[in-house]
């Protein structure tokens, strides 16, 4: 059985940015955590949606769309954190990603005295980062979200450094 048809599942909130637009609406969790999920499957089935182009404006409701993994760059996360029995102890570090047209900031979790990027580098491509933000252009004006949690699609960073955005918006990109 799919997990989009077991009403059993619970139903959370879905943001997310691919290329050029924001998709929102609702999804249907399979595993404790959407970052688990997003990992675990190739593509998702998004209910009452709406998908808005961005910068351009517009927008488009739909009832039911299908969205692959690959077209996901970032996903804010929502829903349950998971087992609290299977959390370990972690230190986090401030990671800026630029993910095609988006600047997004965040803290990424590791294991004590592990290297943030060598870490970044052996997980599976969504990665999940708290104390998040996501910043893109609409004209001349940059817009920040910000967010408890955020998942980015690693095989879509062009670049990622340690340390906290420059807050003068020059790493903002204009495309």
């Amino acid at each position: 059985m799919d997990a989009s048809e077991d009403e059993s599942l619970p139903e959370v909130d879905f943001v997310a940015y691919a290329v050029s637009e924001r998709l929102s609406g609702r999804i249907r969790l399979d595993n404790s955590r959407l970052s688990d999920m997003l990992n675990s499957h190739d593509e998702f089935v998004l209910v009452d949606a709406l998908a808005e182009r961005l910068p351009e404006g517009g927008s488009m409701v739909v009832s039911e769309i299908l969205v692959r993994r690959d077209e996901l760059a970032i996903v804010h996360a929502t829903g349950p954190r998971g087992d609290r029995a299977q959390r370990i102890r972690t230190e986090t570090h401030p990671l800026v990603f630029r993910v095609g047209r988006y600047l997004v900031s965040g803290r990424l979790h590791v294991g004590q005295g592990e290297d943030a990027l060598q870490s970044l580098r052996s997980r599976q491509p969504m990665i999940p980062l708290t104390e998040a933000a996501i910043e893109f252009r609409v004209g001349p004006d940059v817009v920040r979200e910000p967010a408890s949690g955020i998942v980015v699609n690693r095989d879509l960073v062009d670049w990622v450094r340690e340390g906290a955005p420059v807050y003068d918006r020059s790493e903002v990109p204009w495309s």
